[in-house]
């Protein structure tokens, strides 16, 4: 009774536990809601997910989903933001998830904070979306795997790394190729564009920068448009082919498009006019662009520099070089002083290579330790089996013997029978009672014990009664023409176990009893009455035969 009051309070103090370490069903459901809605409808996913109170999220697994859906809400909302206050706990707890799908996910989030936020979080960032690609192995997310790639080439090309930046682009293509999404194909594109402006290829650079623009006028996405034909036109200036630079500046204004960079498309016209011969009309413009929002002085300078050039002022063409050269110098400078991003890439990856071999081994030694203590619950549980099933034997054993007894005693003359009646008559019916209360099921297991401990220490005390056994000797003596007497003068030298044996024997118990009595089985208590034969084998005399008749009745 006291085990299942205790059991049943286990149970409710573990039910209060989880209950109170979880996070309400109906705030779950909010999560669930927003995470399903996220990819289709980013507006109401958000409206959703700003729903939920994050004080009543309870437990690091539920904080985390959160953290996931309302980072891809904001991010499908183009709400850009470089504060990791979510995305860093979110990414620990993920890093170590066994779901794949939303580790890549929560890893890829993370990554795009850590490339907002500091350029010396690159590295940190890109291992983030080795471990994304790692997972993506293992799902069918193909979306997923493009911007994953796409997001390893843009810190490659932030890093200077552009050959790696090329090959990350040219992945993320293929990915959004064979999933059908032009935007993101088209996007690729314009970024290899790009990178191959850097590599100084620019014939590969401009085809794909045309069909980028291609996709752009199709679909008239006119910042798509605008971003590409940004790049066209300064590739044909490295080109020196004004033709196509015309023309493109001339798209500008056809498609509308001229959404951002002001000042940079004013430079790109100043160049234009100083090489048609019109110098003032092009250092009007430049003057104009320097008021322009966002300016950007190297491009001035540079433009500066061709509108000389191409009117031939030398000396101020060597001045503006000059300047453009030293603008160029200081950004080179500034990129040199970076970190090696694979150096940092390697170190940082060394690092969670060695955390997750160390993961690795402290699950594997709790896998043990859990293997041993499942072991040792099986041996103990196993040891109670068989100490209780041994008990039942013993107690069942007790009582054939017990019942047996009686019989036995008819087996003697009824003198001695009187007398080995009087010697364990009470001992006997006192092992009978215990016997009956140990088979009584409503007793508990304590009360059983402590029967059973009380029917071996009765058998103990009749089988180490001194007493009993010299009042049994002589009874024997008595009333069956001194057996024992005659065996001990044949066999002196037996030892007081076989000298045991033969009295019990000769008292009519039989070898079930015996066995109880001398703390052995029946199958040795016949060996014993064999060999204690076997040693009168040869010798000649009444006794002899008399002792040997004895010990052979059944």
């Amino acid at each position: 009774m006291r085990y299942r009051l205790l059991l049943n309070l286990a149970r409710v103090c573990f039910a209060v536990m989880l209950i109170g370490c979880s996070t309400d069903g109906k705030i779950m459901e909010q999560i669930y809601e927003a995470e399903a809605l996220v990819q289709q409808n980013p507006e109401k996913a958000l409206e959703v997910i700003g729903g939920v109170d994050r004080s009543l999220l309870r437990g690091q697994s539920d904080r985390a989903r959160y953290a996931l859906v309302m980072s891809e809400a904001m991010y499908h909302n183009y709400i850009d933001s470089d504060s990791d206050t979510l995305s860093r706990s979110m990414a620990e707890y993920y890093i170590n998830s066994r779901s794949h799908h939303q580790r890549a996910r929560a890893l890829y989030q993370h990554a795009l904070i850590l490339y907002r936020q500091d350029i010396d979080n690159l590295a940190e960032a890109m291992i983030m979306l080795i471990e994304a690609e790692k997972s993506l192995a293992h799902v069918d997310d193909v979306k997923l795997e493009g911007l994953v790639h796409r997001a390893k080439a843009d810190i490659y090309g932030k890093g200077c790394l552009f050959a790696n930046a090329l090959e990350a682009y040219e992945k993320a293509k293929n990915c959004f190729d064979s999933c059908g999404n032009e935007y993101h194909s088209a996007s690729a594109l314009y970024d290899m564009g790009a990178t191959y402006i850097q590599l100084r290829d620019h014939a590969k650079a401009h085809d794909a920068l045309v069909e980028a623009l291609n996709y752009g006028m199709r679909t008239q996405n006119r910042e798509f448009e605008a971003a590409v034909l940004h790049e066209l036109l300064d590739l044909t200036i490295y080109m020196h082919d004004y033709e196509l630079c015309r023309k493109y500046l001339n798209l500008f204004k056809s498609e509308d498009c001229a959404l951002f960079g002001k000042a940079h498309l004013m430079s790109m016209e100043a160049m234009m006019l100083s090489h048609e011969g019109r110098k003032q009309e092009a250092l009007d413009i430049l003057e104009q662009a320097k008021s322009q929002e966002g300016v950007e002085w190297a491009d001035l300078e540079y433009a500066y520099y061709i509108v000389y050039r191409n009117s031939h002022d030398a000396a101020q063409a060597l001045y503006w070089e000059e300047k453009s050269k030293n603008a160029q110098d200081q950004m080179m400078i500034d990129v040199l002083k970076q970190p090696v991003l694979n150096i940092q890439i390697e170190m940082l990856q060394n690092n969670l290579e060695a955390e997750h071999r160390e993961r690795q081994l402290v699950r594997q030694r709790n896998t043990i330790i859990y293997i041993v203590i499942a072991l040792l619950i099986v041996a103990g549980v196993y040891f109670v089996w068989r100490r209780i099933k041994r008990k039942n034997e013993d107690i069942a054993n007790y009582v054939e013997t017990i019942r047996g007894l009686n019989e036995a005693l008819s087996n003697v003359p009824r003198d001695m029978s009187s007398s080995v009646s009087a010697l364990y008559r009470d001992r006997f019916s006192e092992l009978n009672e215990l016997c009956d209360i140990y088979y009584d099921h409503s007793g508990s297991s304590r009360h059983k014990n402590m029967v059973f401990n009380k029917l071996t220490d009765t058998l103990d005390s009749i089988k180490s009664d001194k007493h009993r056994l010299e009042e049994l000797e002589r009874a024997v003596d008595e009333y069956r023409d001194n057996l024992m007497m005659r065996l001990r003068s044949l066999l002196p030298k037996l030892s007081e176990r076989d000298y045991r044996v033969a009295l019990y024997s000769f008292a009519g118990f039989s070898n079930r009893a015996i066995a109880i009595f001398i703390d052995s089985d029946p199958v040795s208590v016949s060996k014993i009455k064999y060999n204690i034969k076997y040693k009168m084998k040869g010798m000649e005399g009444d006794d002899v035969s008399v002792v040997v008749a004895a010990l052979s009745e059944k």
